[in-house]
């Protein structure tokens, strides 16, 4: 097995980025990899307007 990896290597070592995923995607061997998002995702924080129903009681010890 290492030595069709070998070749491989071999083959696309003076490749581009983009030209690597090409050829690997032709081959049926390459994915796409999901796109990152732009910004994570995150449950929104309640308005301040929530915050005259929430009643708390901390009591230090």
């Amino acid at each position: 097995m290492s030595g069709a990896l070998d070749r491989v290597a071999q083959a696309l070592a003076g490749a581009s980025e983009d030209e690597v995923g090409v050829a690997l995607s032709a081959a049926g061997i390459s994915v796409p990899r999901p796109s990152v998002p732009s910004a994570p995702l995150r449950t929104p924080l309640p308005g301040p307007e929530a915050s005259l129903h929430i009643v708390s009681e901390v009591e230090w010890v």
